[in-house]
C-alpha cells in the first residue's frame, strides 16, 4: 500500500510541476508571440486575462506541489539528514530554495506586476507617449520576471530529477 501511495503522489507531484512550468513555456514561446501583432495595450490586456484563467491551475498546481513534496520528504528523511551531510540533502534544500524563490517572485507577479499593468491598461488611462512609455516599461519588466520564473522552474525540475537519482 505504502509504495501505490508512494506512486501516486509522485505522479502528482509530476503532473503538478509540468501544469505549472509546462503553462509558463505555452504562454512564453506561444500565446505572447501571437498577440504581438494587436499592439501592446491589447496584447497585455488579453495576456493578463488568460493569466487569470490559468490562475486556479497554477495555484492548484503549488498546493499539490507542497503536499506531495512533503510527503516525498517525510518517506526520506533517513536519505536527506543530515542535510548538509548527505549529497541528496544539498540538493533537497537548493531545491527548496529556488521553490521559494518561485514562490515569491509568483506573489510579486500576481500583487504588484498585474496591478501596475492594469492601471495602464485601464480605458480611462490617457493614450499619450507618456502612457505609452510607461506601457512599455512595466511590459519588460514583467517579461524579465516571467523569464526569470520560467528558468527558476526549470532549474527545479532538472534539481528533482538529480534528487529522484541520488534517492534511488
Amino acid at each position: 500500500m505504502e509504495q501505490i501511495l508512494h506512486s501516486i503522489s509522485g505522479s502528482l507531484h509530476v503532473l503538478a510541476a509540468v501544469t505549472w512550468i509546462g503553462g509558463m513555456i505555452y504562454n512564453m514561446f506561444a500565446v505572447a508571440p501571437a498577440l504581438k501583432h494587436l499592439g501592446t495595450p491589447r496584447a497585455h490586456a488579453i495576456n493578463m486575462i488568460a493569466a487569470g484563467r490559468y490562475s486556479p491551475l497554477t495555484w492548484g498546481s503549488l498546493a499539490v506541489l507542497i503536499v506531495t513534496g512533503i510527503y516525498a520528504v517525510s518517506g526520506n528523511v533517513d536519505k536527506l539528514s543530515p542535510l548538509f551531510g548527505q549529497p541528496a540533502g544539498v540538493v533537497l534544500f537548493v531545491k527548496l530554495l529556488l521553490v521559494t524563490a518561485l514562490v515569491v517572485i509568483l506573489l510579486y507577479q500576481i500583487y504588484t506586476l498585474s496591478p501596475q499593468m492594469k492601471k495602464i491598461i485601464t480605458p480611462a488611462t490617457p493614450k499619450d507617449q507618456e502612457n505609452a512609455l510607461e506601457m512599455a516599461r512595466a511590459g519588460n519588466t514583467a517579461n524579465l520576471w516571467s523569464r526569470t520564473h520560467l528558468i527558476v522552474g526549470i532549474t527545479i525540475i532538472i534539481l528533482a530529477v538529480i534528487l529522484a537519482e541520488l534517492l534511488e
